[in-house]
């Protein structure tokens, strides 16, 4: 999903500011922020914490899903010679297990996302910089991330430069 709306938005620029440019140069780059994380010590490293913070949370909320999907089990096979009482107040337990799982995910997600936050902040601010400092010495107008964007002229392809200022 998110790379069809960056490839929606990436043609709506690019017919927009076509319709803009009448005669005048227009200097575009593209760049390729993933490789440049993905390469970078920083980026790594971040990569690598966001992981381990995601198995951090991730473990036991799989051994919660796995502990009521036995239960889920064991009640589909006892359902059928429990009394009406007992078959409702075992479905209710497992239903408020099954609540409070789904809101420890939600959870999670927050914590994980204020992790993905914490460590990438600084980063992507660093390559903001880099993006902005290369597109100010090539006097570029616009910079599109490469993501979602087949670019024929490899000449476009700022990315090695923005690496090069990104260290």
């Amino acid at each position: 999903m998110n790379k069809i709306a960056v490839a929606l938005l990436t043609t709506l620029c690019l017919t927009l500011v076509s319709a803009w440019v009448d005669s005048a140069e227009l200097k575009i780059g593209v760049v390729d922020i993933n490789d440049i994380l993905s390469k970078s010590p920083e980026g790594k490293r971040a990569q690598e914490a966001i992981k381990r913070k995601a198995q951090e949370l991730g473990r036991p909320l799989e051994q919660r899903r796995q502990d009521i999907g036995r239960q889920m089990e064991e009640f589909e096979k006892q359902a059928a010679v429990m009394k009406e009482d007992a078959r409702k107040r075992r479905q209710e337990e497992i239903q408020k297990k099954f609540t409070e799982l789904q809101r420890q995910a939600q959870d999670a997600e927050k914590s994980l996302a204020q992790v993905q936050e914490r460590e990438l902040g600084p980063i992507l601010q660093k390559l903001d910089r880099a993006v902005e400092q290369v597109a100010n010495d090539d006097k570029l107008d616009i910079v599109f991330p490469k993501t979602g964007i087949f670019v024929r002229n490899k000449s476009l392809d700022i990315t090695e430069k923005v690496r090069a200022k990104f260290h």
